[in-house]
This record gives C-alpha cells, structure tokens and sequence, in this order.
C-alpha cells in the first residue's frame, strides 16, 4: 500500500497550487474497450492493406493457402516453454484546474508476467514486474505544476506519463477529449514494460525453447529486439483479437485471387493454418491458425489466431518452422479458460495464467477507491 500512500501525499500537494474536481465517490475504474486490440492492430498495419506476398519457402512445391497443422504434443515436443502476458488496472481520479487550463488525471498500474511451462506440464513464475503510473496532460499545466508533479512523482517512484504525447497506441483514440485517450496511454506503458521482460528472458530461450508473447511483435522496441541480427529468434506473437479490414492476394497474373479476411478465414479448417504472408518488406511474417471446429462457435473468426514472428533476414520463412509453431499452437487449445474469459475460443492456458498472476498482483478496486480521495 506505499505507493498508494505516496500518490495519495502528491494529489494532497498537488492540491494546494490548482483546483481540484474529484471523481464522483473517489477513483473510478476506467473499463477496457472490449476492440482495443484488433484497433492496435489496425493502427500498427495502418500503412499496408493488401498483403499479396507469400513469404515462405517450401522445398516440396509451391505455397499453398492451407495447410493442415496437426497438434504437435508436449509429449512429443516440448516447445513453448515460457509465456508473457500483460494486464493494468487504470482509474480516473478527476480534473485539474488551473485558470484557463485543465486536464484530467488517471492512476493506473500495470505489469507484465512470464511463466515458464516445466516438462510435466506444471508452471511457475519467471519474472513478473508491476509499475505504478500517473497520467495528466503536460500542455494542458502550466510549467510550474508539471515540473512540481515530476519531483513529486520522482521521490514517490511513480512514472509520471503526459496525456498530450502522441504515441502508436493511443493514437488509435482520435477523440480530443485527453480523458478518453488515458487507456492508449497505459496499454502503451504495458507494452513497453512487456519489451523489458522479453529482453530480460531473451538470454534463456533457444530453438527448443520458446516463449510466446499475447499479442503483436509489432510494437517498438520489440520489434527493434527480435529484429537485429541474421537470425530468427526463438519469440512468436500470437493475437486472439486483430484486425478485419486487409484483403489478401493469392496466386498472380489473370489467375491470382483476391480474398477478405472473412473469405479467408471462413474456408480455414480446424487445425489448419493460412500461407505466411510478409509485412513492414519482410521483417515480420505473419498467418492464421483455426484451433477449434468453427460448428460449435457463434462467428466464423472465433477459434482463430494471428501468428507473427519477426524475420530479421528479411528472407521467405522455412515452411516446416511455421508448420511446427502452428502445430504447438494448436496442441496449447487444451485446457481451455471456458466461462472465465470471453476470449476462451483463442486463448492459449498458460497465457491466460500469466494475465491472472499479473491481475493478482495489482491493487484492488476497493483499495484504491479507499486510498486515492481528493478532499
């Protein structure tokens, strides 16, 4: 409770230089946007729309669209062994005021968790990282006020981030209002504290033992990491939620087909994966995976997920990798978080024990509610 101590001491300081309008009943949770992350995925790919280059290698023959990916046991091969998640609990606490300026400011905390898979299935935590945050519009203060609210937050060791900074995330949120903006701010602090604890684990992993990542590679400076040198490294990105709007070229000259995500993703059997295709000229390849019969669920694009791997030699990938990822991924289906996440039909388990080890470890509503009160 002594960072909630801390925070509650500077929006006491805080107070005495500008006027306060609190929150209704204290600290309000702020609610995630169930679309956050197919948007982040859209805003990450905003530049490429039609992605026609199939970048793989097959010495059997050409690409082909489908291919079947059979479960690949741990039994039989123990690949994934270490899985990160993130998750943050954010809260708007009320509005500034200071003459003709105002802004909002929110708390939030965020984390991020790896737990690594031992050989008879059991999990245990690696590493796992928590950071509080306060979040208000520096050009909506004056100068004297930030810089006040930077010491402050410095002897506290709570990372003060500005509302007003454009960045990837929170640029999916156009709206003027800063207060709507706060949740890209805290995703975007999540997932630069996500590129900490991959760069952390990196040393430990191989081509035997891989880590798979919630969520996009895309992200800097992930994306700068798994990307430097000639070699791919053991790192695999996999997105329960992406992005509806690319189109998808298949074949070329009078014979080549132009297919939608749905086209694409309503012919995909169960246990089979898409082509591989290549984004930002090949540093990324990125392919779909059905996990489950799409007959017992409500939409077409349910039981699927988007794979990405970045490609540092820029060159097309093995298609027996990207067979054996894909077939790992689809064997991690089971056991399954049904009933206790919408998101069941993609997720992987272990994943969804690396968010809730995170969840657990964050401060409660009802804790922070009691704490943080402007009075």
């Amino acid at each position: 409770m002594r960072a909630l101590q801390h925070l509650r001491h500077m929006l006491k300081e805080i107070a005495q230089d500008v006027e306060t309008l609190p929150a209704v009943g204290g600290a309000v949770e702020d609610l995630e946007r169930p679309d956050f992350e197919e948007r982040e995925d859209q805003a990450l790919n905003e530049e490429e729309k039609v992605f026609e280059t199939i970048f793989e290698r097959d010495p059997s023959g050409p690409p082909r669209l489908y291919r079947p990916v059979p479960p690949l046991k741990r039994t039989e091969h123990h690949l994934f062994r270490y899985f990160l998640d993130g998750s943050f609990r954010s809260y708007f606490l009320g509005t500034v005021l200071e003459n003709e300026r105002e802004s909002p400011v929110h708390y939030a905390q965020i984390g991020a968790c790896v737990l690594r898979r031992e050989d008879d299935g059991s999990v245990r935590r690696e590493a796992l990282q928590i950071r509080n945050i306060l979040l208000a519009g520096k050009d909506r203060l004056s100068q004297e006020v930030w810089t006040k609210l930077e010491t402050l937050a410095q002897q506290a060791e709570i990372d003060l981030v500005d509302l007003t900074e454009r960045d990837i995330v929170s640029g999916v949120l156009t709206d003027f209002d800063l207060r709507n903006k706060a949740a890209g701010k805290v995703r975007f602090a999540m997932h630069k504290l996500e590129a900490e604890i991959i760069k952390e684990i990196l040393p430990q992993l191989s081509q035997e033992q891989w880590l798979v990542v919630d969520g996009s590679l895309l992200f800097e400076p992930t994306l700068a990491q798994l990307g430097s040198g000639n070699q791919i490294k053991p790192v695999v990105g996999v997105a329960k939620n992406f992005r509806k709007d690319p189109q998808f070229v298949f074949g070329r000259g009078p014979r080549a087909e132009r297919r939608s995500i749905y086209k694409l993703l309503s012919e995909l059997q169960a246990e089979h994966r898409t082509a591989a295709f290549s984004a930002r000229g090949g540093k990324v390849v990125f392919w779909y995976v059905r996990l489950r019969e799409q007959t017992y669920l409500d939409y077409p694009l349910m039981g699927v997920v988007k794979v990405e791997l970045a490609n540092p030699s820029q060159q097309p990938v093995p298609s027996d990798l990207i067979d054996k990822i894909s077939r790992a991924l689809v064997a991690e289906r089971n056991v399954t978080p049904h009933g206790q996440d919408r998101r069941w039909h993609a997720h992987l388990y272990p994943i969804f024990l690396s968010e809730r080890a995170v969840k657990e470890s964050l401060f409660s509503r009802e804790a922070v509610q009691q704490f943080l009160k402007w009075r």
